[in-house]
């Protein structure tokens, strides 16, 4: 079973589509309780300050409640039905771009609806089989620092290996299978030996404007009985 901090998770909801309908909703409750208390007092209470205070009156309230009611409860339904879901998948080879291919990755949305990079963010981690071992930049980081990190490994790019640009407002595609989806990275032999952990960390937006976020482990340690190594925690 895949661990919690591995899985897609909601970062954050539109402000327009959700928050504003919700504190709506609320200030509309508030004032049909106020209507509903006021309307119970005598008339002579009534007039007097601050009980003839009134933004909308009872039925127009009711209805103002039953009309935002329906819409988030119609905005909630919609953004399960087009959630998107980000899935990949990796294999040997069949990679595009890198003909010895160890490590090929295709990053697919398997959800009912678009989703839209919004941001995307590498991690990496040297081997110990890799000469030199030169300090590479902790946490995640972008991609023109994750490509000078990996020069410094000593691989060539579009040759030990190939990492996509995902750029900010590109689509993910939407398919039910890894092939046909966007392939992300690939690693030659040399970049396999010389890498320890890489993982992507992306961002996309879904058609209502909430962010949706999943982080991919691309490359572990292979673990033996005689030779563990321990991949970073969060």
């Amino acid at each position: 079973m895949e661990e919690p901090q591995w899985e897609q998770r909601r970062i954050s909801t539109s402000g327009k589509t959700l928050r504003w309908p919700r504190a709506l909703l609320v200030f509309a409750l508030v004032n049909l309780s106020w209507e509903v208390v006021k309307s119970n007092l005598n008339s002579g209470v009534r007039d007097d300050w601050p009980w003839r205070l009134s933004v909308l009156d009872a039925s127009t309230c009711a209805a103002v409640v039953a009309l935002l009611a329906g819409i988030i409860l119609t905005r909630t339904q919609l953004s399960q039905t087009m959630q998107p879901t980000l899935s990949w998948s990796a294999r040997k080879g069949r990679s595009n771009e890198i003909g010895d291919s160890l490590r090929t990755v295709f990053l697919i949305n398997a959800g009912g609806g678009r989703s839209v990079v919004q941001s995307v963010a590498y991690r990496i981690q040297a081997s110990p089989a890799c000469p030199d071992n030169p300090a590479l930049p902790a946490g995640w980081v972008s991609w023109r620092t994750t490509i000078d990190a990996l020069t410094s490994l000593g691989l060539d790019r579009d040759q030990d290996y190939f990492l996509l640009h995902l750029g900010r407002g590109a689509a993910v595609p939407m398919t039910n299978t890894g092939r046909e989806g966007m392939e992300l990275l690939a690693l030659g032999p040399r970049a396999h030996e010389r890498l320890s952990v890489l993982d992507v960390r992306v961002q996309v937006t879904d058609l209502l404007g909430d962010v949706y976020e999943r982080d991919l482990q691309c490359l572990r340690p292979v673990i033996t009985s005689d030779h563990r190594r321990s991949a970073p925690t969060r």
